[in-house]
């Protein structure tokens, strides 16, 4: 792989590896979630629309029929003409029923529009006969025209509730194939981030060993003969060889030109000063004997320094334990290879490195000292910390974002559960936001929107969490309060301290902000359908007139 020259191309190539499988994976949830969202909209924007029209059709032909029938039976004019008013409520709902069924389900279409000729039809005969049999007050004079009816009357009630049974059967039908399909995409997106996992970690662990490991393995080999006085074999040399491939020839050509000529010690360290990992010889007593210059630069110590210095002030681990199992067994004839420590410099700073070491014998066998190379990787614990903190934070506002905010709020969900405590999830959507935005500029609108998450980190308690969870959409996880006055109070608080004016690069400006609060229940075990009340909540409050909050029922506020 001629892409991989070095060894920080080989460390990105992993971290390439996993950010890529994370996109995969991110794409597969995306690609799901997509198809699960058609659905649920196809049942809620026809299905839901169909069945619940029909029922009220249906229904309202019903108490049509018996207005008919007890203004027949009384002679009152006005049951009569209650029936004839009904009409206004069940002709648009059959031209709703046709237009829906034209659109999705076009076996429906043909029947229902059958079925709302036949009503019109059946109503202009209705809304004569039976008014004229009224006003004649002679139930008998249009008996003929009555029998009639009630025959028509009859078969259109039947085909009302044959409609209205279909177009049940055929929701229910929609929502459980709704149902099985969202369990199998589950099931799906498992097995999916399982495949994914294993080839990112077996890739990595391929790369890493190919490129990093077996090369290291092999210098730790060449260090450990030459120390033994055996003959080291030359290594492989390939175009475009790393650090580690540079570091293994430099040290087979010293070994070589060692078997020839009588090279002092000058020579020899001004090898071990060229190169670019710290490499450290300890006396078998664990003090420092030499250092190169690497590891001085590294270290900002002098060489006189570090000369008879105890290794463990310079070594560190976070368990002390193992950094003296490591030093045991290095005394003991262990070599360790890639192991992750820290060196502490000389003002106390610590060095994430690399770290391999291995003994060195004597011709008779006795330990002469240890060779200790590390490599700085300060760089790349950098970059996975900020890969980190943009996988779990905004990196606008430094808040959590919507991933690390649902991660807390099942976390919160989960506790409220165990302790029986209360809860309360804020959605908060700034009023005005866009016009700013507009107006001054992207710029203006991300120093704003800065300072509305300092704002809203000041009105909460600090085991609150607040999270930007769109462009202008922020929540607040209240984790636990006493009734709704508690998440009233803080509403208040926030409503306050955003009224108060911003001053965006000089220019005075005023934000408000509609919010949206849902309160835990035991019914409501689904963080999806807490933040989705909770949204409907803050639109409410929008079409309130913006600048307040409002709660998913005013149960809640109780």
């Amino acid at each position: 792989m001629h892409i991989l020259r070095n060894i920080r191309s080989k460390i990105w190539a992993c971290v390439s590896i996993a950010l890529c499988s994370y996109l995969l994976a991110t794409l597969a949830t995306t690609w799901v979630n997509n198809q699960t969202k058609a659905s649920i909209t196809h049942v809620q924007r026809v299905d839901l629309p169909l069945f619940s029209q029909g029922l009220q059709v249906c229904n309202l032909f019903q108490a049509q029929a018996e207005d008919y029938e007890n203004g027949l039976l009384t002679g009152e004019a006005g049951d009569v003409q209650r029936a004839t008013l009904r009409h206004e409520q069940i002709s648009p709902l059959l031209n709703d029923l046709v237009r829906l069924a034209g659109a999705r389900h076009h076996e429906l279409y043909p029947r229902i529009l059958s079925l709302r000729d036949d009503y019109h039809d059946y109503f202009v005969m209705a809304s004569q006969y039976y008014l004229e049999a009224v006003q004649k007050a002679d139930i008998f004079a249009a008996r003929k025209e009555v029998h009639q009816l009630g025959k028509l009357r009859a078969a259109l009630e039947a085909d009302f509730q044959s409609i209205a049974d279909m177009l049940q059967v055929m929701t229910f039908t929609d929502l459980g194939a709704n149902n099985q399909r969202i369990d199998h995409n589950t099931r799906l997106l498992h097995f999916l981030f399982v495949v994914f996992l294993l080839l990112t970690a077996l890739a990595i662990n391929w790369l890493a060993n190919k490129e990093i490991i077996a090369p290291l393995a092999q210098v730790k080999k060449m260090i450990t003969d030459f120390s033994r006085g055996r003959m080291v074999d030359k290594p492989r040399r390939t175009e475009g060889g790393d650090e580690i491939q540079e570091l293994a020839v430099a040290f087979w050509r010293m070994t070589r030109e060692l078997q020839h000529i009588t090279v002092s010690r000058d020579y020899v360290d001004n090898i071990i000063n060229n190169m670019s990992d710290s490499l450290v010889i300890l006396n078998p007593d664990l003090t420092v004997q030499t250092a190169n210059h690497a590891t001085q630069a590294l270290l900002g110590l002098g060489g006189e320094d570090l000369e008879g210095r105890s290794f463990r002030t310079i070594f560190s681990h976070p368990e002390a334990s193992m950094a003296d199992a490591l030093f045991q067994g290095l005394l003991e004839g262990k070599a360790v290879t890639n192991f992750e420590a820290l060196y502490l410099t000389g003002d106390e700073q610590a060095v994430p490195v690399l770290f391999s070491a291995s003994a060195l014998y004597l011709p008779d066998g006795s330990l002469q000292g240890i060779s200790c190379l590390a490599h700085d990787i300060s760089e790349l614990k950098e970059q996975r910390e900020q890969l980190e903190f943009l996988a779990n934070f905004d990196k606008l506002t430094g808040l959590p974002n919507r991933n690390l905010f649902f991660d807390r709020l099942v976390r919160t969900m989960k506790e409220a559960r165990r302790y029986g405590h209360l809860f309360a999830l804020l959605y908060l959507d700034l009023d005005h936001f866009k016009p700013l935005n507009d107006t001054h500029g992207h710029q203006a609108g991300d120093l704003a929107l800065q300072e509305v998450a300092k704002r809203l980190q000041q009105a909460v308690r600090d085991t609150d969490t607040v999270s930007r969870v769109g462009g202008d959409e922020f929540t607040i996880l209240l984790s636990r309060v006493h009734n709704a006055s508690d998440a009233m109070k803080v509403a208040t608080k926030i409503l306050e301290v955003m009224g108060q004016p911003f001053v965006i690069q000089g220019n005075q400006c005023v934000l408000g902000v509609s919010i949206g609060i849902c309160l835990s229940s035991p019914e409501l075990t689904s963080a999806d359908v807490l933040l989705k009340n909770a949204d409907t909540a803050m639109y409410a409050a929008k079409a309130q007139g913006r600048n307040r909050f409002m709660f998913t029922s005013p149960d809640q506020m109780l």
